[in-house]
């Protein structure tokens, strides 16, 4: 698949996670039969759709121009939602045991997207909301980005936090 012919859809809702390895491999099962890409995400952890957005087409665009850290494109769009290069930090936006918000990004073509979303839906309970910033993400997103209080205070307020991790994620783009 060249990036031309490459689109991504995401979904997301919430999910109860009974085994991490089995959900990991429901989602292989339709990757692999669906032939496309999907990576799910912790959604408290991650900003917001234009977070989420960027990440993609950053890691989109370092495959086609050979610059991809990862070998798996679902790892390299991990790699661009933490913003950071070590694979081990990443795989903390990944899924956990237990009741979550949870985001599915699904790269492939538009008609091998559309079969993958139909399987994905039987697997959450379908609420595009929980992508978008609200207060309870606030301490997990600035855990994970190393957010201060005072980088907070001199962006001008928590309302901000969005912004401050879309600037890590350019930064790390820009010094990959």
């Amino acid at each position: 698949m060249t990036e031309r012919t490459m689109h991504y859809e995401l979904l997301a809702g919430k999910a109860t996670i009974e085994s991490v390895e089995v959900f990991l491999h429901d989602l292989d099962t339709i990757a692999r039969s669906c032939n496309v890409s999907i990576q799910a995400v912790d959604a408290m952890k991650v900003a917001d759709k234009q977070h989420v957005d960027d990440a993609v087409r950053q890691s989109l665009g370092s495959f086609a121009d050979g610059h991809n850290i990862a070998t798996n494109l679902g790892v390299e769009i991990l790699l661009h939602l933490s913003a950071c290069r070590q694979i081990r930090k990443a795989l903390k936006l990944g899924v956990h045991k237990g009741e979550m918000d949870v985001l599915f990004v699904v790269v492939g073509n538009t008609k091998a997207i559309g079969r993958s979303a139909r399987r994905l839906n039987h697997l959450v309970v379908v609420d595009p909301r929980v992508i978008d910033y609200r207060e309870a993400k606030r301490g997990p997103l600035m855990q994970t980005f190393n957010i201060t209080d005072e980088e907070v205070r001199a962006a001008g307020g928590y309302h901000r936090i969005p912004e401050l991790v879309r600037e890590r994620l350019a930064l790390f783009d820009a010094f990959k």
